[in-house]
């Protein structure tokens, strides 16, 4: 279907019946040894949160830790998990981008943001095991997929902003943060693969942090409507690849086809000939899209981006 209907790079498979946010429940029981009781998800309107944890305050998060997970056992799951992925999607002509999770979503998902935002003040000591532990799995992922690549590159996840700008501070990020990333994306960029970071949010404050100090090759999903000005990022970081960004909030789920086509081809035309852009969402194809309006935007890559551009 993915071919069918005009993809050529996926990084997940959206299942609307079981959310991803479950199977991340399922992880930490698996590979972080957590109590496996007392947790809930709830889902509705193409979302899901965790509604129930075995927790509610500092005490008691302090008694559900995590434990540091173990390559081996990973190791089992993942590597064969990545060579099948790899030999479906090849035969679809298909490609699929290695993710993780990054160390700060991850602490946080599993703590409640709230209880994460109080404990950096509080018991950063939790803090830092927790990101240590979300770390640790992440980068065991990195090194296997480093060695099995499905694509020459690997996308991490970490929404650390929102529509106004940063969550944390700068200098939270630069000092807890930073360092972590960077063991992420070691074997990556070892093996001469590119290493994309994603946040939803207003990316400015971000984008020196990411680019110049961590290094990403490249940023998704650059959101828009008042966040991100994809053209002026462009300017600012030439060499910087490009992930998105036509318009998930109000475009895709609200436009008309024309719309669509036009802010399309808008990519198309100003950045296409420089290349360094993977046209797709400004984060993802859920469930308000229509699928004309999706099938529009494949359909306007596949006819007008093509060398030379002429549009």
């Amino acid at each position: 279907m993915a071919k069918n209907i005009g993809l050529d790079v996926m990084r997940y498979i959206y299942d609307p019946v079981n959310h991803w946010m479950g199977s991340k429940i399922e992880n930490w029981i698996r590979f972080f040894g957590v109590n496996p009781d007392k947790w809930e998800v709830s889902q509705k309107g193409g979302t899901a949160w965790i509604s129930k944890r075995p927790f509610a305050d500092l005490k008691e998060l302090e008694k559900n830790m995590p434990n540091m997970p173990q390559k081996s056992e990973i190791e089992k799951w993942y590597q064969p998990t990545i060579k099948k992925i790899k030999e479906i999607y090849d035969e679809y002509d298909v490609v699929f981008i290695g993710a993780v999770e990054g160390p700060c979503t991850d602490a946080y998902t599993y703590a409640d943001m709230e209880l994460f935002c109080g404990a950096i003040y509080e018991a950063p000591e939790l803090v830092d095991h927790l990101m240590q532990c979300t770390c640790r799995f992440s980068e065991i992922i990195a090194e296997i997929f480093a060695e099995n690549p499905s694509a020459p590159l690997m996308f991490m996840g970490d929404d650390v902003a929102g529509k106004s700008g940063l969550i944390f501070s700068p200098s939270f990020l630069r000092k807890k943060l930073l360092p972590l990333w960077k063991r992420i994306a070691k074997p990556i960029k070892d093996k001469g693969l590119k290493f994309l970071f994603h946040s939803d949010g207003k990316l400015a404050d971000l984008l020196p942090i990411v680019i110049n100090e961590l290094e990403a090759d490249g940023i998704n999903p650059i959101e828009r409507n008042g966040c991100n000005d994809i053209f002026q990022i462009r300017e600012k970081y030439p060499r910087t690849l490009l992930f998105g960004n036509v318009c998930c909030e109000i475009t895709l789920p609200y436009g008309t086809e024309k719309d669509t086509e036009q802010e399309t081809l808008e990519l198309i035309r100003k950045i296409g000939p420089q290349g360094g852009i993977c046209i797709g969402s400004s984060s993802e194809v859920h469930d308000l899209v229509p699928a004309r309006n999706a099938l529009k935007m494949y359909e306007t890559v596949h006819k007008y981006g093509v060398y030379p551009i002429k549009v």
